[in-house]
């Protein structure tokens, strides 16, 4: 329960990602926490955001982790891997929640499920094994050896997407609301660090109508050198001070104890992405 959005920027030399920190517990407790649903993996700046129960993410997440120097390199295998750890990481949750306590293993069960007459008993334990779906959804993004950008969707039943070609791609409760936002903006990969920062807050907001989305959030910045970028929380504000001000209804009067928006907004939020930007080679003449 929650909403998770990364997004191409500066002609695809950047992925600006967005989570809020909120923790849900069930459908009747929610709360903003100092959580954060977005991690570095390894040195080389891949990033995984990621949503969903307890019980199936930090299964999936620990396998992933116990693999994140092969993450991220070449993105064929990235999607191979985040597959298969995924896979692995459900079967241990099914034996865990279904076969153990029958005193069964994943051998025994298989060879049950394959004779020609099942009873009522294994169907029975096969109906909830066949019904049962992991709650975890991660998003995997970063740039290969080569610099190429990469946005990896990976969802239950264990499926990888690539989301590049789209652009941006958004996880969580919140999900369809980010999207919705995100094309309503009609942002486009072109869009420089600055403005994308300001979309992905956009969509994160607005995807807070969505339950278990809190208010709370991080921000990072991947560069096409290899290395990821917290948001300095100063950036993060100056944002939402932005993002409050332009989305003021022309009725609605400034409350007394509003501080303007500083007349430099700009400025400061373009000094701070040119300076996480790579700067660029020079060229022969």
């Amino acid at each position: 329960m929650t909403v998770c959005v990364a997004a191409l920027a500066q002609k695809s030399k950047a992925i600006v990602c967005i989570a809020d920190t909120a923790i849900s517990y069930g459908d009747s407790i929610q709360w903003d926490s100092d959580s954060s649903k977005i991690f570095e993996l390894n040195p080389s700046g891949t990033l995984v955001l990621f949503a969903g129960g307890e019980e199936a993410t930090s299964r999936v997440l620990g396998k992933v982790i116990a693999r994140a120097d092969e993450i991220g390199n070449d993105i064929a295998e990235t999607r191979k891997i985040l597959e298969s750890e995924y896979e692995e990481a459900v079967n241990e949750l099914i034996t865990a929640k279904y076969l153990t306590p029958r005193l069964m293993t994943k051998a025994e069960y298989i060879k049950a499920t394959s004779l020609p007459e099942i009873n009522s008993y294994i169907r029975g334990i096969a109906t909830e094994v066949q019904n049962y779906v992991a709650d975890c959804s991660l998003i995997v993004c970063g740039f290969d050896v080569n610099g190429k950008p990469f946005i990896l969707s990976v969802d239950a039943p264990g499926v990888a997407i690539d989301m590049t070609t789209t652009g941006f791609h958004a996880i969580g409760s919140g999900w369809e609301k980010s999207i919705s936002k995100m094309l309503f903006l009609e942002h486009k990969r072109a869009h420089p660090v600055e403005r994308t920062m300001y979309d992905i807050f956009d969509a994160k907001a607005f995807a807070e109508m969505a339950v278990g989305v809190g208010f709370n959030w991080d921000t990072w910045v991947i560069t096409d050198d290899r290395k990821a970028h917290k948001v300095p929380e100063k950036i993060d504000l100056l944002v939402e001070h932005l993002y409050v001000e332009h989305e003021r209804s022309p009725f609605d009067k400034p409350e007394k104890d509003d501080e303007p928006l500083p007349k430099n907004w700009r400025s400061q939020i373009s000094k701070y992405c040119k300076s996480i930007m790579p700067s660029e080679p020079p060229r022969d003449k």
